[in-house]
């Protein structure tokens, strides 16, 4: 329970009645006005033991409870949240304060709430626009109330049960203007594939567990048993995505939570005009979680490479499985790394199969970048580039010199600047070498 200052304007009160009880019974010409200021300091003794019981009641046997759809939300949606305030007891509550000490940017889940009446519940919805990617603790939540002069203020804090993750914000890409011969098929090497593949490289007995849609009937009716087909991997299915994390590559300008507060009359069209952050490595994570969930439902293998807080590397797979595990490991990742973009490549290259495409998603376009390259080039992999303009977030200004480097190596690579649209870029930019 806190003191506040109204207390200690009360005590005052008191005592100074106390003592002029005992002045006037003393030293006054008029005893009989010692009864009024007796009475005033019992009074005011009165009210300050009333309104301590009263705080003491005032959130007794109170409790608040969270309620959310969805855990598991994209940046630039929306997330709702419902409080409840339950009275169960037959005591009325003046007045209560709801304060929501999560952490997650643009939070509007604090409330004053007024008269609750006996056995009665009361419930209001909170709205936050999603801007930063990350995982949010939802509470503690804590309940204050006092008494009606503000003399005491009593609380409880409930910890946090629930946890939000942001996974990255992501944009649907319907097709991808891919250079021939990089990304779609490719030659079959000679290792054996656990997946049905493109290319069927015979057939061998039937063995309990496989799938009967491999079954190859005429090679069955041939040699009067069950034969499955076996298939070869195909290397250049497999995507690579590489992040560059290091961090005097990256830049920021600083954001105002306050400008993303939401109104909860205007909340679904502050969703439609959701603009992401001016920060190079936003835009990098949104183009790479974009891209991992275009070729997930392509059924591609992905794998995804970046040097930030620690060493990321996450082996390609297919399926939902693995796209889930993608969007939340770049969900965590920062620009905080310490290893340029080509000693990245040089760390992964030797864990990429030959023939795999490799997309590297950079805001450095430096000469040395070129070194990268080479070890790409040189065995035998396929890059693509995608350019964050790191100018174009330091000043409207969008001089982006062309790399020199992709022109001379024939590397596919695409320029996005800050506010351009992540779906035409990545859709309508032609990947071709000396074109954006």
């Amino acid at each position: 329970m806190v003191v506040r200052r109204p207390f200690w304007f009360f005590l005052a009160i008191v005592a100074l009645a106390f003592f002029a009880t005992w002045y006037t019974g003393v030293y006054s010409a008029f005893p009989g006005s010692r009864l009024v200021f007796l009475r005033m300091g019992f009074l005011g003794l009165f009210l300050i033991l009333l309104n301590f019981f009263w705080t003491w009641l005032a959130i007794k046997r109170l409790s608040v409870k969270r309620t959310q759809r969805f855990l598991r939300l994209q940046v630039g949606y929306v997330f709702e949240e419902r409080f409840e305030v339950e009275n169960p007891v037959r005591l009325w509550r003046l007045w209560i304060e709801v304060e929501d000490e999560s952490q997650l940017p643009g939070k509007t889940g604090s409330k004053v709430l007024s008269r609750i009446g006996p056995k009665q519940d009361r419930f209001y919805i909170s709205r936050a626009l999603l801007i930063q990617r990350g995982s949010f603790e939802l509470g503690p939540t804590v309940i204050r109330s006092g008494d009606p002069f503000g003399m005491f203020v009593t609380e409880k804090v409930f910890p946090s049960e629930k946890k939000l993750i942001v996974l990255p914000y992501m944009v649907d890409i319907k097709r991808m203007n891919e250079p021939p011969g990089f990304l779609p098929g490719g030659r079959s090497v000679r290792q054996k594939s656990l997946e049905a593949t493109s290319y069927a490289s015979g057939v061998r007995d039937y063995q309990p567990g496989d799938p009967l849609n491999r079954i190859h009937w005429k090679s069955s009716a041939k040699r009067d048993r069950f034969m499955v087909k076996e298939f070869d991997q195909d290397p250049k299915a497999d995507i690579w995505i590489l992040v560059d994390a290091h961090l005097p590559a990256n830049f920021a300008q600083e954001i105002n939570p306050a400008d993303y507060k939401t109104d909860a009359f205007w909340t679904w069209r502050q969703k439609d005009d959701f603009k992401l952050s001016p920060s190079t490595f936003e835009y990098a994570v949104s183009v790479a979680a974009s891209l991992v969930n275009y070729y997930i439902k392509a059924e591609k293998a992905v794998g995804l490479a970046s040097a930030a807080q620690t060493m990321t590397l996450i082996p390609t797979e297919k399926g939902e499985r693995q796209l889930g595990k993608l969007l939340e490991t770049l969900a965590y990742i920062n620009p905080t790394g310490s290893l340029n973009i080509n000693g990245l490549i040089e760390a992964v290259s030797m864990q990429i199969s030959r023939g795999s495409t490799v997309i590297v998603i950079t805001s450095t376009p430096r000469e040395n970048f070129q070194i990268g390259l080479e070890v790409l080039m040189r065995k035998r992999l396929n890059p693509i580039v995608i350019l964050i303009d790191r100018e174009s977030f330091r000043s409207s200004a969008q001089n982006i010199i062309l790399p020199t480097a992709l022109e001379m190596h024939n590397v596919p690579y695409v320029v996005i600047h800050q506010g351009d649209s992540l779906v035409e870029s990545l859709e309508s930019s032609i990947l071709h070498a000396g074109r954006i």
